[in-house]
């Protein structure tokens, strides 16, 4: 159970410090005193997400520990698993910053938000008014119902889950295949004509760079026949050429060629003219292909024009595409010689998801056992709770295909009046019979529970002769479990144990959230209040004990 809960800077509270008792623990007070807040600290403390807003103005830092004695063997036994030691206390500790970064401890040693949650099973349940929400969506329905049938399903739900897994990787192994054979087909139709489009065009590594660099040829060949014409005449093609003056030169430095130095000169003079020479060569081979085509220039274009769809379409160069060819060509041959593995795997499945189907029936079986037990307690729980026409029943049916939660849809039906048709529960619950049958569904829940269950505002839409019901059934679940209840209800409230006020003051120009634990003639003042409002009369008062003594003798 909760013993001690400690809250710091959480929105009012500045510094709160509540100690919660074994059975009924009402928390009591006006709205917008903080009563909620300290329910939301709780569940801070139990991993639940939690805005920076809540970190009260002006400070850094806010800190929730709640410690917990006596918890049950599933919590040890998850601690244990987790790598945590449990001696006799269990103290949750978590911190948030203005600046949204959040810390948790368990018994000391770091933990995440995620365990956390996953311990705050085993510890506490609570049940708040956003709940009643939630059970008008039919999917979650499904949720409740396996609550009551954990137990039973638990093996059934792992078989699921791993034949589930194996179906999953035989699908993607299919999928690899190129599917069913239908599927396979047209996946080789399409690879074959990416493969033979490649294929045919025959590409060469640069050829597109080549052609690049032969259209600007192409393109220019007027001008570039101009120019090397110039530069051949300038060259060789005169007595006064380039290559004319450096042979005369030569011949002049030869007749001295006996000084070393003047025959290195004309040694250098041979080498410039015969690099001249290769360059003027060059020059007439380049005149020679510069002969304008028409027919080659549109042929290269086209071809040119062939290679960047290609890259377009399969990668951004030519390496790219061959690249995608060779693989194109790999998973051909693969679809082609997979129809034997596609037969293999496809019967695997078939077996599996016929394990599936068993699984999912035996599911089932369970749930349509379970909702039996569900529809005669809720029933019995609603009569108690002044519901005494009230039917209720669990319909379950097949869905198509099966999931890690079976293939069942579960739906909730309800009438709350004689004579009325079984509905479905959002179009004809009212806000007060959903709060009772929650009630309900909870006090049945609590049967051979050992764990704290949180209840906020329950009662909401009930008053008279309900609410003392209401606080019976709160009561009964408190004989089991921690109860920690809110309620503005004194029909409710007198059922207590343990009661705790919890107003606010200012001080200074700020707000905080105080408590004070209630005893004697202070409890009998705090139901006379909920009774008259603020201002108590003896009639009241009298109200109040004459209340509390038949439900503390209950």
């Amino acid at each position: 159970m909760l013993q001690t809960l400690k809250i710091e800077n959480f929105a009012l509270i500045k510094n709160l410090t509540v100690e919660f008792k074994e059975g009924l623990n009402v928390l009591l007070g006006e709205t917008g005193a903080g009563k909620s807040l300290i329910f939301n600290g709780l569940l801070f403390a139990l991993g639940e997400k939690a805005d920076k807003n809540f970190v009260r103005m002006g400070e850094n830092l806010m800190r929730v520990d709640a410690l917990f004695v006596d918890i049950n063997n599933e919590a040890k036994n998850f601690l244990k698993d987790s790598g945590y030691e449990y001696e006799g206390e269990l103290l949750l500790s978590r911190t948030l910053t203005s600046e949204g970064k959040s810390t948790a401890r368990i018994n000391g040693m770091m933990a995440t938000s995620s365990i956390l949650k996953e311990l705050s099973k085993f510890l506490v349940d609570s049940f708040a008014q956003h709940e009643n929400v939630e059970l008008l969506n039919y999917k979650n329905h499904i949720v409740l119902l396996d609550k009551f049938a954990e137990k039973d399903e638990q093996e059934v739900k792992n078989n699921l889950a791993i034949l589930f897994d194996q179906v999953k990787e035989i699908d993607r192994q299919i999928s690899a295949l190129g599917g069913d054979e239908n599927d396979r087909e047209r996946t080789i139709s399409l690879l074959k004509y990416q493969y033979d489009e490649i294929n045919e065009a025959a590409l060469r590594d640069g050829e597109d760079e080549e052609i690049k660099e032969r259209l600007k040829v192409l393109n220019n060949s007027e001008k570039i026949y101009e120019v090397v014409s110039l530069c051949e005449n300038l060259l060789c093609d005169n007595s006064i050429s380039v290559i004319s003056q450096l042979q005369e030169a030569s011949s002049q430095l030869n007749s001295l060629s006996s000084i070393n130095e003047i025959l290195d000169l004309k040694n250098r003079l041979d080498s410039a003219r015969y690099e001249i020479e290769d360059i003027e060569s060059t020059l007439v081979d380049i005149k020679g292909n510069t002969l304008y085509d028409e027919n080659e220039l549109e042929s290269l274009e086209k071809r040119y024009d062939l290679i960047k769809t290609l890259c377009r379409k399969y990668g951004g160069s030519i390496t790219a595409v061959l690249e995608f060819a060779s693989k194109t060509k790999e998973k051909i041959a693969l679809l082609e010689d997979g129809e034997f593995m596609l037969n293999k795997l496809s019967k695997q499945r078939e077996i599996l998801y016929n394990q599936m189907k068993e699984q999912a029936a035996q599911l089932s079986k369970i749930r349509k056992k379970a909702s039996k037990f569900i529809e005669i307690k809720v029933a019995e729980q609603l009569k108690d709770l002044g519901m005494k026409s009230a039917r209720f029943e669990v319909e379950i049916l097949p869905l198509p295909e099966i999931s890690l939660n079976g293939n069942d849809d579960v739906r909730f039906n309800f009438s709350a009046n004689a004579g009325q048709e079984v509905k479905s529960f959002a179009k004809t619950v009212s806000g007060g019979e959903l709060s009772r049958f929650m009630l309900a569904v909870k006090n049945i829940m609590a049967e051979g529970r050992a764990s704290t269950l949180l209840f906020d505002e329950i009662d909401s839409g009930i008053s008279g002769q309900v609410g003392k019901i209401v606080g019976q059934k709160l009561k009964n679940i408190s004989k089991s479990s921690q109860v920690i209840c809110i309620t503005h209800l004194p029909q409710v409230a007198s059922f207590g144990n343990n009661f705790i006020n919890v107003f606010k003051n200012e001080e200074n120009g700020e707000t905080f959230s105080h408590i004070k634990i209630l005893s004697g003639q202070e409890v009998v003042e705090a139901i006379a209040k909920m009774i008259s409002g603020a201002d108590i009369t003896q009639t009241a008062l009298t109200h109040a004990k004459e209340i509390l003594i038949e439900s503390q003798s209950y």
